[in-house]
C-alpha cells in the first residue's frame, strides 16, 4: 500500500475516533449538511417531477407535429357583423400543402357538438369530421373494427367511429359495429370504436366523448353555421375547418417550417383567427425553464449546505482551540504541518461525508411523503444524488481548510504550554 494513502487511512482512524468522543456535538454539527443535502435532492426531485408531467404532456401531443386551430378574433370596435366568418378554410389548407416543404402527412377536422340517439339512448357528443390521416398523426387506437378509409371520403358514406364512452352510453355491453346511430343529419352506421383514452389530447378535448365521421359528409350533412342568441339579438358564426394537424419529415425541421406557415397564415388573416401550437418548441422551452427551475432549487438547498459548512468550521476552529495541547505534543514528537493539516481536513470530511450519506436518505424519503400526501410526481434523478453528495464533501473540504490551517501554523512551544 502507497505510504500517502496508508497515511490517510491511519488520519481517518484518528478522525473517527476523535469525533466519537463528543457525539453529540458531531450529531449536531452534521445536522446543517444533513438538511442541506436532503433539501437539494428533494427540491429537485419535485422541480424534475413537475417538468416530467409536462414533458409527457408535450410528447403525447407529438414533437414533430404543427397544430393549427382556429379561433375566434379579438373583438374591435366596428368589427360586429350578423354572420361572422373566421378561422383555417381549405384554401390555406392548399397554399400550406403547395408552398411549406416537409410535411409528411395532413389532417383536418371540422367539430360540431350534436346530440345522438341509438333506439331509447341518446348522448351528447363532439362530432369530428376529419380524414383518415387524422389517426396516424393523433396516435388514435382501435378497439374493434376500423377507422375512417380514403373511400368514405370520396363516396361521402355515412359511417362513423365512437370513441369509447359514446360507444358504452349508446349501446351498453352490445357490440356496436355494424349498428347505426342517428341525429338531425341522419343515420350513421358504425365501423370502429376507440380504445379508451380518458386524458385530453392536441386533436379533441374529449376524445372518449367523440365521434368521427368522413370530413367530405360533415361538410355535407352538417350545419356549418353556428347560431349565437344573445339578449335580444342573434348572431352566426361560420367556420370552414376547426384544426389543420400536420407532421413534418424531419423533427430538426419542426421550428423553420412552423415559421413559414406562421408567416403564410398572417399575409391572409391579419386579425390572427387562428393559434398554431408546436410542442417542439413548447419541448424546448420546458428545457429551458427546467434548467432556470432547478438552479433555483438548487440554490435554495445550496444556502442550507452553506449554513452546514459555517457550523463544520465553527465546530472544528472550537476543536483546534481544545486541543492546542496535542497539537504541540504532535509537533514536537515530529509532526509536520502537513500532518496538522492532514488531520483536521480528514475529521471535517467525515463530518460532512457522513452528514451527506445521511442526507441522500432524507431526500429520497422526502420527495415520497411529498407524493403519497399530495399525489405530485417526483422524479429523483442519479445526477442530483452524486451533485448532493459531492458538494457535501467539499463543503468538509472548504470549510475545514481555515481550522486545518490555523492548528498547523500554531508556534509548537507556545502549544506545549497552552493549559
Amino acid at each position: 500500500m502507497p505510504a500517502f494513502v496508508s497515511r490517510c487511512l491511519r488520519f481517518l482512524r484518528m478522525a473517527v475516533q476523535s469525533l466519537l468522543l463528543h457525539k453529540l456535538r458531531a450529531v449536531l454539527t452534521m445536522l446543517g449538511v444533513v438538511f442541506g443535502v436532503g433539501s437539494v435532492v428533494a427540491m429537485l426531485a419535485i422541480g424534475e417531477g413537475a417538468s416530467y408531467e409536462i414533458r409527457e404532456q408535450l410528447r403525447k401531443l407529438g414533437p414533430d407535429r404543427i397544430l393549427i386551430r382556429s379561433v375566434h378574433p379579438p373583438e374591435t370596435s366596428g368589427s360586429h357583423k350578423y354572420v361572422l366568418e373566421y378561422g383555417v378554410t381549405e384554401a390555406d389548407l392548399a397554399r400550406i400543402e403547395k408552398l411549406v416543404p416537409g410535411i409528411s402527412a395532413v389532417a383536418a377536422s371540422y367539430e360540431m357538438r350534436k346530440d345522438v340517439w341509438a333506439g331509447h339512448r341518446a348522448a351528447q357528443t363532439q362530432i369530428v369530421g376529419t380524414t383518415p390521416s387524422f389517426r396516424e398523426i393523433h396516435h388514435l387506437h382501435l378497439q374493434r373494427g376500423r377507422f375512417l378509409a380514403d373511400a368514405d371520403l370520396e363516396d361521402r358514406a355515412n359511417v362513423t367511429v365512437l370513441g369509447a364512452s359514446v360507444a358504452r352510453q349508446l349501446f351498453g355491453a352490445d357490440d356496436p359495429i355494424g349498428q347505426e346511430f342517428k341525429h338531425s343529419s341522419g343515420h350513421y352506421r358504425i365501423v370502429g370504436i376507440l380504445s379508451p383514452r380518458p386524458e385530453a389530447s392536441a386533436a379533441v378535448s374529449e376524445l372518449d366523448h367523440s365521434v368521427f365521421i368522413p370530413l367530405t359528409t360533415a361538410k355535407l350533412r352538417l350545419d356549418r353555421v353556428i347560431r349565437l342568441e344573445g339578449a335580444g339579438s342573434k348572431s352566426y358564426e361560420l367556420v370552414d375547418i376547426h384544426q389543420l394537424a400536420y407532421r413534418v419529415d424531419e423533427l430538426e425541421q419542426v421550428p423553420q417550417i412552423a415559421s413559414m406557415v406562421r408567416r403564410l397564415l398572417d399575409q391572409y388573416h391579419p386579425q390572427r383567427d387562428y393559434q398554431i401550437t408546436v410542442p417542439y418548441e413548447l419541448l424546448q422551452q420546458n428545457e429551458r425553464t427546467k434548467r432556470t427551475f432547478s438552479w433555483v432549487l438548487g440554490s435554495i438547498g445550496g444556502i442550507s449546505l452553506l449554513v452546514g459548512g459555517i457550523g463544520i468550521m465553527n465546530i472544528m476552529l472550537a476543536s483546534v482551540m481544545e486541543r492546542t495541547r496535542e497539537i504541540g505534543i504532535r509537533r514536537a514528537l515530529g509532526a509536520k504541518r502537513w500532518d496538522i493539516i492532514l488531520q483536521f481536513l480528514m475529521e471535517s470530511m467525515v463530518l460532512s461525508t457522513s452528514g451527506g450519506i445521511v442526507g441522500l436518505g432524507v431526500g429520497l424519503g422526502v420527495p415520497q411523503l411529498v407524493t403519497y400526501l399530495s399525489e405530485l410526481k417526483t422524479v429523483v434523478t442519479p445526477w442530483s444524488l452524486v451533485l448532493s453528495l459531492v458538494i457535501s464533501v467539499g463543503v468538509g473540504v472548504v470549510f475545514g481548510v481555515y481550522p486545518a490551517q490555523r492548528a498547523a501554523r500554531m508556534d509548537p512551544i507556545e502549544a506545549l504550554r497552552h493549559e
